[in-house]
């Protein structure tokens, strides 16, 4: 037995890993349903791939083996086995569930932002009691595996060095080392396509990948100029989405001098995980249950497809703060901490606005604590306000102690539509049912909207209020969860959001037209009528109405109560211009662990970084065609086109570029000098 030493080691690996993939692939997802639709397309790869791995583990230690000398070495080096056994099995059982909660694998960038996720004891204990009974398996059988591998090397390890002159000692690293060959070269020659080889990638090989992706420098591929200018910068600039203003000092001071009745008030309303299909008010069921939402609507201007740059939530508040999208491979704020930008709150700041953000998440979750700390005045989390309602109550009290001789921008960040989709206790335990468990946390959160709302209708500057209720992002549904290999990490259902703005002089109506979170700043620039340079890679969702037009189409009745905020009246004063929502619209991006997607009029094009076979289009649903009698769980992704566009090849390719130049692009330090 002590021949098969090294063997056996790597044996117990693959068990283990082949024990926790049956979990992953045969157990329900947190959204009720598989992982995938048909788990014989991925797990037979995977099974092969893990093989491969845990013999190149054994081989490598094994080989190693014969070469130490002395007691010491020898005892360290065996040790130093067990760990990285022990690493690995604990580190794939994290990544498979990761991929369960997040549809995303392991990886540095990933313990770069969520290394202090522990700080956030209500959330997290959520997650854990909404899937304890597959972490307990996994960590169960992971525990286990540790334990065998203990007792193997405490049986046999001592006895391996007493038998490497024999041939079949030596045959058996040959063993491992065959398998290892074939199992890793498997991306060759059995895993069919990029899908498939995310799925099935060891935890190890994927780290490995990244470390070599971190050393690389930046480079400016073939398609630069053609990526930049698809994505709307000017490629012959050093800096292309870098918008210089000479007025910038002059417009502030403008800006400043105006009486306060001329400076809006803005308030964000970013809900967590807002599924776009679900929060469509355009449906009468979703109207009739999310009632404050669809009063608000019936006055704003509402995109109901509109799309979050990424997932997850720190790539939301990317996209909504600072204007710009999510890196194509890494985390933007935790990879490129250094990266100089000029957000939307800092530029606000200028303009003499009070900033602040009311959050019910803890910050330090996901390390987006130094940037309210750069971006906002003031913010606060309290464990108390960690569901929406009595954050809701606590906008109340803020927004009455609010500076007197300044406007504010507030940003109120909800947290309670978090999966599992777990509300406060009282409300009784979490339905079992997906579908029921999500439009419950909605409703949940849609009162605590009315609470906002009331506060700032009853206030002395409801008419002057700009307000901007938008998604951080989506979740995928269990038709999501198991959708084909062709779609990627940045489908519809990780990013369809709705958007709404609210504010005096904005004509209301729907727009079907996808726009994006990165849209959200520059409106507000163009609204406030501010010239400051800035990096916004968006375009505003509005066009002005200036001079006589504009009196002559405004509302004649210009003193509604300050309650027809949200009643969808006319507009409370006659503004000295009016917006109408733009005629002009530009493509929309998402990036996400290399995958793209791109919205452009009715298609979405899907494509990846590294694998130009991984690539489709789909015709954009505008328009609520899906089964809107299950609010959550009705709606399943667009119809794919059999026979794409004449230049689908070509738009392909496009979409490549553009992702490789914002990759260079946020790597060089490029936006802004």
């Amino acid at each position: 037995m002590e021949r098969l030493y090294w063997l056996l080691f790597g044996v117990i690996l693959w068990v283990a890993r082949a024990a926790q993939l049956c979990f992953l692939y045969w157990m329900d997802a947190p959204t009720g349903g598989p992982i995938v639709e048909d788990w014989s397309r991925f797990l037979p790869h995977s099974l092969v791939v893990e093989a491969g791995m845990a013999m190149a583990i054994a081989f490598v230690f094994g080989a190693v083996s014969l070469l130490l000398k002395g007691h010491t070495l020898r005892k360290v080096w065996g040790v130093l086995s067990v760990v990285i056994a022990g690493v690995y099995i604990v580190s794939s059982g994290g990544d498979d569930e990761l991929v369960r909660w997040m549809g995303q694998h392991l990886s540095l960038s990933f313990f770069g932002t969520y290394s202090n996720a522990a700080s956030d004891m209500g959330l997290v204990g959520r997650i854990f009691i909404g899937g304890i009974g597959h972490f307990s398996l996994s960590i169960g059988w992971a525990v286990a595996m540790i334990v065998a591998e203990v007792m193997l090397y405490r049986k046999l390890y001592w006895k391996w060095f007493g038998a490497v002159r024999e041939r079949a000692a030596l045959a058996m690293l040959a063993v491992a080392l065959l398998v290892a060959v074939v199992g890793l070269s498997a991306r060759v020659w059995l895993v069919p396509n990029n899908m498939c080889w995310n799925r099935a990638c060891p935890v190890f090989w994927r780290i490995a990948g990244e470390i070599r992706e971190n050393f690389a420098d930046p480079v400016k591929g073939e398609g630069y100029e053609a990526g930049i200018r698809l994505l709307g910068g000017d490629p012959s600039k050093e800096y292309p989405f870098w918008k210089e203003y000479p007025r910038e000092a002059v417009s502030i001071a403008e800006f400043k001098a105006k009486p306060m009745d001329e400076r809006p008030d803005i308030i964000f309303l970013t809900i967590e995980t807002f599924r776009g299909w679900t929060g469509d008010l355009r449906i009468g069921t979703a109207c009739e249950k999310f009632h404050n939402l669809c009063r608000l609507s019936k006055k704003a201007l509402y995109y109901p497809n509109a799309r979050s740059v990424g997932y997850p939530s720190v790539e939301g508040f990317l996209g909504v703060l600072a204007g710009v999208w999510s890196h194509p491979t890494k985390s933007f704020l935790s990879d490129y901490p250094k990266t100089n930008l000029r957000t939307l709150p800092q530029i606000l700041s200028d303009a003499g606005y009070y900033t602040e953000v009311l959050t019910a998440t803890e910050p330090s979750f996901d390390k987006l604590d130094p940037w309210f700390e750069a971006w906002f005045d003031y913010w606060e989390f309290k464990s108390e306000n960690q569901h929406d309602v009595p954050l809701a109550d606590r906008f109340r009290e803020v927004y009455a102690s609010r500076p007197a001789d300044k406007p504010i921008f507030l940003n109120w960040m909800s947290t309670s539509m978090h999966v599992p989709f777990t509300i406060p206790s009282e409300y009784g335990p979490t339905p079992d049912d997906p579908d029921e468990a999500y439009v419950r946390s909605v409703a949940y959160m849609d009162s605590a909207v009315g609470i906002v709302l009331d506060e700032i209708e009853k206030g002395p500057r409801a008419n002057q209020t700009l307000i901007f209720v938008v998604g951080d992002h989506a979740f995928g549904n269990n038709a999501q969860h198991t959708t084909p290999e062709y779609i990627g990490t940045v489908q519809e259902g990780y990013t369809w959001v709705p958007l709404m703005v609210v504010g005096p002089g904005i004509e209301p109506g729907l727009r079907t037209e996808v726009v994006s979170q990165v849209d959200i700043a520059p409106t507000i620039l163009d609204y406030l009528g501010l010239e400051i340079s800035n990096n916004f890679v968006g375009h505003t969702l509005l066009e002005r109405i200036a001079g006589e037009a504009a009196v002559a189409e405004a509302p004649a009745d210009t003193t509604a109560s300050a309650d027809s905020l949200a009643q969808g009246d006319s507009a409370a004063v006659a503004p000295a211009y009016l917006f109408r929502a733009t005629s002009k619209y530009a493509p929309v991006f998402a990036f996400r662990l290399a995958d793209i997607a791109m919205q452009r009029d009715s298609l979405t094009f899907y494509g990846n970084m590294d694998d130009p076979e991984a690539s489709s289009v789909f015709a954009t649903r505008l328009v609520p065609d899906w089964d809107t009698l299950h609010l959550a769980e009705g709606f399943v992704t667009g119809r794919r086109l059999q026979a794409p566009p004449a230049d689908f090849a070509d738009t392909e390719k496009a979409m490549r570029d553009a992702a490789e130049a914002w990759r260079y692009i946020v790597n060089s330090n490029k936006l802004r000098p």
